[in-house]
């Protein structure tokens, strides 16, 4: 082939597939230029998971009519002027691709009116070819509708992930935007629904805990640190919010990092976070964490990536050692002593005993709290008048506990170990498993009404599988936006609070398939003692005793195995001289 100058509407497109990955790429090219306009207030309108429609519209200050169709050509900006000024961008934007990238795979609206102009103008394009132009009265600042996004590019269009991904990922490019200026009013709308607000008022606290919900906020503390300058080198300032080790979650997802009010994606610094909790937090638990970061604009290059979320810093190991200091000290600092015994004690592992509000632990609270005597050695009655139910694991003999965590019993081929969190979880399964084959789940009117606020995310997902709680006997009334209030809940788990419990099952049912059977296996693993409780020696013989006549006793409902066992074999060649 001989070489040819691309048509000016396949080289549109490839740009479009760098800036534009998905829904949420376009959502946030326009909530930044939104930001850099000055707009103190934004709202973001989103249908079908933004292939149906993307609307942001801002108060900023507009576009002057005479550029509208300027402002649609490639690499036109109005941020950038000189090669040099790359070397300290304070801006957001500063390509000048934006919007021609998002106009070249959708049909676009604009309507925009310049503060200082009388008239506003208006301007439709079709993959980014010309339509109509018309003055328009319209309020200063700028709307931007998008539609069928991806219409002309297939190839990106099958690769679009379900619209409640897609969602998803919408919903925290807001929500990172709204944390990174919170002196902005942010308004969020997905498919009619009020999804996320925040006032504007400029308190960072206020947005974090909309987005995470109040739950998980009462578990953050803040962090305010300083690097203080030396000779050649910058200062860093560190300001944000970071959890106690007990919230915590099972990917990173939840670390948030901001340089300059940029969002941005650094391994390097995520690694910094997790690296403050050594010894705090278990392998595999990662923590919360928003960390605005503001240091001079020539530290930092932010001509990386076609997105703009990857940076460099001409000293990434200041900046490495500075956020791992300030969240580390602000951690050791939560408590006034014993820092580091404290936070061991609030992520689970308390050395004080349950007490429940009545004698029995939840799952002794039926009528068969004996289960030894001679005639239930060998079968347990599923239900009354139905046959035995046979014995899945040998009679076990509990011993002790080890690290609050771990049941130690003896049984005729050796030694077992039991984790009592899986242990239990796959006991209260059992449970419903059992309820709803003999007629339903059993549920509790709870004394007091309890009202969750859910962040937006999870009240998405409520949303979406109502009916599955309903089946569980959970009675749940829409209050306001994200706000809920829970009238029943399941037996089994009448005593938890709410608060925890709703945002607990939503977590899990959030990495699985959205059925009924999932809801139940996150219900029991939500509803299960956890590890870091000591328990009686009662309490412990009867969640063994429970779990010896499981059907399936190995493995917990999300997998995980709820005892390990060592034969008197191998504890012989453990101990034998060598």
């Amino acid at each position: 082939m001989t070489i040819e100058l691309l048509p000016e509407e396949v080289i549109g497109r490839i740009a479009a597939g760098e800036a534009i990955e998905r829904p949420a790429s376009a959502v946030k090219e326009l909530i930044e230029n939104a930001i850099d306009a000055g707009a103190t207030s934004v709202h973001v309108e989103v249908e079908a998971g933004g292939r149906r429609l993307i609307r942001v519209t801002d108060n900023g200050a507009g576009i002057r009519a005479g550029e509208i169709l300027l402002a649609f050509k490639r690499h036109a900006t109005s941020k950038l002027r000189r090669a040099e000024e790359l070397r300290g961008i304070a801006t957001l934007g500063f390509r000048g691709e934006a919007l021609a990238s998002i106009a070249a795979v959708s049909r676009a609206t604009i309507v925009s009116r310049h503060r200082d102009e009388q008239m506003g103008v208006s301007l439709k394009l079709n993959g980014g070819a010309i339509q109509n132009q018309q003055g328009v009265g319209a309020p200063a600042g700028t709307v931007v509708s998008i539609s069928n996004l991806f219409f002309n590019t297939p190839a990106r269009l099958a690769f679009m992930k379900s619209e409640i991904t897609e969602k998803r990922h919408i919903h925290w490019t807001v929500a990172r935007y709204a944390m990174a200026y919170p002196q902005i009013a942010f308004v969020l709308q997905q498919d009619g629904r009020e999804r996320l607000r925040s006032s504007g008022n400029g308190e960072l606290s206020d947005v974090i805990g909309k987005a995470f919900g109040l739950n998980a906020f009462k578990h953050m503390i803040a962090v305010e640190a300083t690097e203080a300058r030396r000779p050649s080198k910058p200062q860093v300032e560190i300001a944000g919010y970071v959890s106690l080790p007990s919230l915590h979650r099972a990917s990173r997802d939840r670390i948030m990092l901001f340089v300059n009010g940029r969002s941005i994606q650094d391994s390097a610094l995520s690694h910094a976070v997790t690296q403050a909790y050594e010894g705090l937090l278990k392998a595999g638990a990662f923590p919360f964490a928003v960390l605005l970061l503001t240091m001079p604009t020539d530290f930092v290059d932010v001509n990386v990536h076609p997105t703009k979320a990857e940076v460099r810093f001409r000293d990434s190991q200041l900046v490495f050692v500075a956020v791992q200091r300030a969240v580390r000290e602000t951690l050791l600092g939560a408590t006034d002593a014993e820092p580091a015994a404290d936070l061991w004690i609030a992520s689970g592992f308390s050395n004080e005993p349950i007490r429940y509000r009545n004698s029995q632990p939840p799952w002794l609270q039926k009528s068969e709290a004996d289960y030894f005597d001679d005639e239930r050695l060998n079968s347990v009655p599923e239900s009354s008048g139905a046959p035995a139910r046979p014995r899945t694991l040998p009679v076990l003999r509990v011993v002790g506990q080890i690290g609050a965590a771990y049941i130690i019993a003896e049984g005729p081929a050796g030694l077992y170990l039991v984790d009592q969190n899986a242990a239990h979880a796959r006991v209260l399964y059992q449970q419903l498993l059992d309820e709803s084959a003999n007629g339903g789940i059993e549920g509790a009117d709870l004394p007091e009404s309890q009202t969750v606020l859910l962040s937006p995310e999870d009240a998405e997902l409520l949303a979406e599988t109502e009916e599955i709680f309903a089946r569980l006997h959970f009675e749940i009334e829409v209050f306001g936006p994200n706000s809920f209030v829970i009238r029943k809940l399941p037996k089994m788990a009448s005593r938890l609070p709410a608060t925890d419990l709703l945002p607990r099952m939503l977590a899990s049912l959030r990495h699985s398939a959205k059925t009924a059977d999932s809801a139940a296996a996150a219900l029991a693993d939500t509803a299960a003692i956890r590890s870091g409780q000591i328990l009686q020696q009662d309490e412990m013989q009867s969640l063994v005793a429970h779990l010896e006549r499981c059907p399936e006793p190995l493995a917990s409902p999300s997998g995980r195995k709820t005892l390990i066992h060592l034969s008197r074999e191998q504890l012989a060649d453990e101990f034998r001289r060598r």
